[in-house]
């Protein structure tokens, strides 16, 4: 847990909603640096595909936990809050303010909520799954925990494994935030959102996505876990001529949207969140939070 003394902000919220822009606007004005809670921009050479900050966004605020992964590693929750509470622990002491900025709902709850997480895998057992093909894995996990069937990403093997290991459990954490955090959060309605994942998709392939599918597909392997991320899965198949573009966007977007959908219901389920409209609120918010006494 971090310390008490220490105080932090979150920026949360769904896909393509403006975390980015926010946090860097807020970054700039409180003194911070952001530690990002996405669990797709932890992978090196997957700039553009995961909407990772730019070098140009990057130098103008100090950013953590980018970078972390070669494409098909894989960084649990509990490895996540750990580096992240160094990371914000790390920030904190030297007098700057840590932003914890993502959408990835359960590295941030897992920080804030200060989740207690269950022991490392039986490695005998690891190893029996790992011989188990996909479909048989499917209806193991289907069989041990049907919620977890239902919200785990079955085209990830890794976290299909993972939810067998954990079957049945219930993660340990607080009720409340941690008293040093608060927790701001963007939304947008899903209209704009569709418009701005289309646009995003759009800029992606100027910027030469479909060049990095190819170097991820032909340098880590096109059967690499890194291929079922949103949009390098749909243009894989476009690189590897089983998709027209159009079909290879009309996936990309879709997946984006159901991303969204996904992220929505999460994040409303944390009443501690603050919605804010504006920057200007946000930036208000944090200005009277961090004056205040925990």
């Amino acid at each position: 847990m971090i310390d008490k003394r220490l105080k932090f902000i979150a920026v949360v919220g769904p896909t393509a909603t403006g975390k980015t822009d926010l946090s860097l606007r807020l970054a700039e004005a409180l003194g911070g640096e952001i530690v990002c809670a996405d669990s797709r921009t932890l992978y090196r050479k997957m700039d553009i595909g995961t909407a990772k900050p730019t070098l140009k966004e990057q130098a103008r605020v100090p950013h953590h936990l980018l970078d972390v992964l070669d494409p098909g590693e894989y960084l649990s929750a509990p490895t996540f809050k750990r580096l992240a509470e160094a990371a914000i622990t790390d920030i904190a002491s030297r007098g700057s303010v840590p932003l914890l900025v993502g959408g990835s709902g359960l590295y941030a709850d897992a920080v804030l909520f200060d989740y207690q997480f269950p022991a490392e895998a039986d490695p005998e057992r690891r190893v029996r799954l790992e011989a188990m093909d996909d479909q048989e894995l499917l209806k193991l996990l289907a069989t041990e925990d049907s919620r977890a069937y239902n919200q785990v990403d079955l085209a990830n093997r890794r976290r299909v494994i993972r939810a067998i290991e954990i079957a049945g459990y219930v993660p340990v954490k607080l009720q409340k935030i941690l008293p040093q955090a608060l927790v701001l959060g963007i939304m947008l309605n899903k209209e704009v959102v569709q418009h701005r994942i289309k646009n995003r998709i759009e800029k992606m392939l100027e910027e030469g996505f479909i060049d990095e599918v190819t170097m991820i597909g032909e340098t880590f392997g096109w059967e690499n876990s890194a291929m079922n991320i949103i949009g390098y899965r749909a243009f894989k198949n476009y690189v590897l001529g089983d998709k027209t573009l159009s079909q290879a966007k009309s996936d990309f977007a879709k997946a984006d949207l159901a991303l969204y959908k996904k992220q929505v219901t999460w994040f409303k389920r944390n009443s501690f969140i603050q919605w804010v409209n504006s920057a200007e609120e946000a930036e208000r918010l944090s200005i009277e939070f961090l004056h205040e006494d925990v």
